[in-house]
Formats: structure tokens, sequence, C-alpha cells
């Protein structure tokens, strides 16, 4: 019997589940950690607490040296857009600039001087120009602390980073070599004018590796370290979004998976990429399949906002199980109440830059809102998926995350989009996605397509009532109609 390890190094922690060759979970593991705000508009985390959380993580859940000796491969989803600077030993030079800091907005303005227009850095990376992600950060490292950046041997991003402590050897997916900015994606190699404008050479920069591939095997240190095998093997893996929709099932194309939590983020997948449609575009984690993401990133974090401040006015503070009990008793829609979400589409290529809600009377209370703020967000969701070229197919929606536990939530997805909305039950899809990569890319499974098989997660499905399909897509043009009129105030 065979194990595989699936790591997820999000950006306030590191998971790690460990699964057997049929899929069975003998284990998991948590370990956070902190990021710095040194000066308005920066995020800074230590790599080497990357590191040290995998360390930690791995020898909790393969604790058993007889399970550890039975490790066949590991493999990783990770944060995008981190960049990390370290020397020849892989000693961080200065802290690791996350992908969330905006020190980086001055050097935008220098690609665009040098190199003519923001469609250059999209058409090759898939990724719209953005002063948080790697292109601009060594940029800004070039620019403003030239000493350091003499002294870095390697512009690494997190998997970069964790893969050359477990094998010597720097290796980054291409789905997060795009998110880096400084490769092409339909070429799949890195891009010479990129890297001039960056200030580096290939050689100070990750080798790229193809999802599912094998990057190579442990170092006798990193081995030693973790308590595993010297057989044991790293597999190239993916980018934290496409690792969750792999873990999800979402490998074909037509699967469109909608990640929900403080961002609502939809991703679907295709068997070609769509860059007329300005999504974000990736190279997705199964092999000759892409992706498109497209965030809200007020998706959640409204309803939370809600809650604690509406509600608390009340000298209440209720949980979501007691939010969803009696919103769903409300009328919002129904009554002409709407609400639309920062970031949300406004209309005409328009988003909304505040939120706002519509047709409030005084037969309204917060549970009134609460409903309207979940409806709203579902409106945006379903109305955002018309912007991609891969269509839901009729199997349905995938939902994961936060909202996926709200039975109300669930259900107006469902009705609104008129599709089965299917949830797995398992919470860390990122860690099930990177150890289908693994099996895959080790030999354990003979495809991922198996390792999908073999690791499938449960899950229950919410099916959309008729009924409530027809009158929300009623609503729903009232919902768009709305929109255009406050896009324009």
């Amino acid at each position: 019997m065979q194990y595989l390890l699936g790591i997820d190094v999000g950006t306030t922690g590191t998971k790690a589940l460990l699964f057997s060759e049929t899929g069975r979970l003998l284990g998991h593991a948590y370990r956070a950690y902190p990021t710095a705000t040194p000066a308005p508009g920066w995020s800074e985390q230590n790599p080497e607490d990357w590191w040290r959380a995998v360390c930690e993580t791995v020898r909790e859940v393969c604790h058993d040296p007889q399970t550890a000796r039975r490790v066949a491969a590991i493999s990783l989803s990770t944060q995008g857009g981190t960049m990390a600077p370290v020397d020849s030993a892989l000693r961080p030079v200065r802290p690791a600039i996350v992908w969330n800091d905006s020190r980086g907005e001055a050097q935008k303005t220098v690609f665009l001087r040098e190199t003519g227009d923001a469609e250059t850095m999209y058409q090759k990376t898939g990724w719209q120009l953005e002063g948080g992600l790697n292109a601009c950060q060594i940029r800004w490292m070039r620019d403003n602390e030239p000493e350091l950046f003499a002294k870095t041997a390697y512009f690494l991003s997190v998997p970069d980073y964790i893969s050359a402590k477990l094998t010597g050897i720097p290796a980054v997916d291409l789905s997060n070599a795009g998110i880096n900015q400084l490769a092409d994606i339909r070429a799949g190699q890195y891009d010479a004018e990129l890297l001039s404008f960056a200030g580096v050479s290939e050689d100070r920069l990750a080798k790229i590796v193809p999802s599912g591939q094998v990057i190579g095997c442990l170092t006798k240190e990193a081995a030693q370290t973790l308590g595993l095998s010297l057989d044991c093997v790293l597999v190239s893996g993916a980018h934290d979004q496409y690792a969750v929709a792999l873990g999800a099932g979402a490998n074909r194309a037509g699967d469109i998976l909608i990640g929900s939590g403080t961002a609502w983020v939809v991703t679907a997948i295709a068997d070609e990429p769509d860059f007329s449609s300005g999504l974000a575009q990736s190279v997705a984690a199964v092999p000759g399949k892409w992706g498109s993401i497209w965030s809200l990133s007020s998706g959640g974090v409204c309803l939370e906002w809600l809650r604690k401040n509406l509600f608390s006015a009340e000298g209440m503070l209720p949980d979501y199980d007691q939010i969803n009990t009696e919103a769903s008793k409300r009328k919002a829609a129904e009554s002409g109440l709407f609400f639309f979400p920062f970031s949300g589409q406004a209309g005409e290529g328009r988003v909304f830059r505040r939120a706002a809600f519509t047709g409030l009377d005084l037969s309204h209370d917060q549970f009134d809102l609460a409903r309207a703020v979940m409806e709203g967000v579902a409106f945006q969701i379903v109305w955002m998926l018309e912007s991609f070229r891969a269509k839901p197919s009729q199997n349905g929606l995938i939902l994961a995350g936060g909202a996926s536990k709200s039975p109300l939530w669930t259900q107006l997805v469902a009705d609104i989009a008129g599709l089965p909305v299917h949830i797995p039950e398992v919470p860390d899809l990122a860690c099930v996605g990177a150890a289908i990569l693994a099996g895959a890319g080790s030999g354990v499974f003979s495809s991922v397509e198996e390792g999908c098989r073999r690791l499938a997660m449960q899950a229950r499905t919410v099916l959309p009532d008729p009924d409530r399909t027809k009158q929300y897509h009623v609503w729903m043009e009232q919902y768009r109609n709305a929109a255009a009129l406050l896009c324009r105030v």
C-alpha cells in the first residue's frame, strides 16, 4: 500500500492531508503563520515560516515511521504571486512580498512606458497587469533595494521555494508561472520581454515543470527532516484555485467550481484558453485543459460586515445558523429589495465601487437585508457565468467553501442558476487536488482522471426548484435593470 501527501501552502497557513492509494484519508494537520504589514499597503511573510509549517504538518500526519516509509509522492497547492528572494543557500535576503502587497503600483506605470500597453502582459501571462505580482515586485526591488537585489541568487515564488527545500530543484508549475507574470503560458516558457522589464535572467528563476510531472526525489536532508523515504518524489503541483477545482472533481471542459469565502471565485475548465474574455487564464492542473478565473472580492465579506455591524447594533450577534433560519423566512427580491456588492458587475462593463441596497422600506429588518446580500451575491455569480466561454453543463455547478454550509445560500445559487449544485463534503479540497497530482505524476495512478476517481470526495446535491427558478429569472432582470441605473449615478 502506497500513500500520497497533498500539501496546501496558503496565505494564512499550511495544511497537509495524507491519503492511501485507495483514497482513504489517513491524517490531516494545519499550521498558521503571520503576515507582517510594516508600511501602509505592504504585506510580507517569512519564507522560513512556510517551510517550518510544511515540516511540522508532514511530521504530524506521518508520525508513524511505517506510515512515513510508504509515502510515495508529495505535491503542492500554493498561493500564487508571492515573491521570495533568496541567496544561493536558499536563505531569504528579505521577507517575501505577498501577492496582496501594493508597493509595486508605480512599476505598472513603468511597464506601460517601457512596453507600450497592458495587453502585452495579459496575452502572454493570462493575467492582467498587477503591481502585486512577481514581475512588478522584482522590478520594485531592483528600483528600491538595489543592494538586496544584487545579493539575490533566485527570485522564487511559494512552490519554487518549497520545491527547492524538498528536492534542491527550484521548480514552478505553469498555473503559478503565469500568475508570476514572467512567462508566456501558451509557449510554456519564460518570456524575454517580461524578464527584461523585471531585470532578471532565466538562471535566477525556477525551472518550469508542468503540473503532474515529477520534479525530483527528496534530498537526504529533507527526507531526514520530514521522516520520509529517499525514494519519495515531489510532483509539480498547481495554483490553489486549480488544485481546489481538481480536488472537487472539476477536470472536464464545462466543469465550473464556485469557491466561496471572503471572496467568491469562479473557476471554469475548458479545452482551450479564452483571451478574448479578459478573464484570468491559466493552464489547468489537468493535462490539456485550461481554466478561466473571475473573482467577486466582496462575496462573503459583505454578509460578515452585516452581521458584525447591523446585528450587533441591536445588542445581538447571531451565528450563521440563526441568520440562515431567519433569512429563509424573509422576502428580499420578491419584495423589491436588492443588494449590489462592491466589485460586482454593474452592467455595461462597469463594476460597483461601493455596495448598495435598493428597494428598502419600513417593513424590512436585518434578516431581510441578510437575505438580500445572499441573493445579491448569487445574482452576481450567475451573471458572471455568462462571461465564460465554457458554459456550465447540465451536470450543474460545484460549490465549495463557507457558503456551502448554508442551506439557504446553496439553494439560492441552485434556484437562480437553474442548475444542480454539488457540494463536496471535504473542506480541504486544495490538498485533495495536490494528492491527485502526486499520485498521477508518481505512477501510483495511471492518470489524473484515475486519481479523481480514487480520491473522489462524497458530495451532496442541491436541486433547483423549477417554480422558483422561473420567479428568479424575472427578479434577475429587475436586478440587471437596477444595476444599469445605479452605474450611471
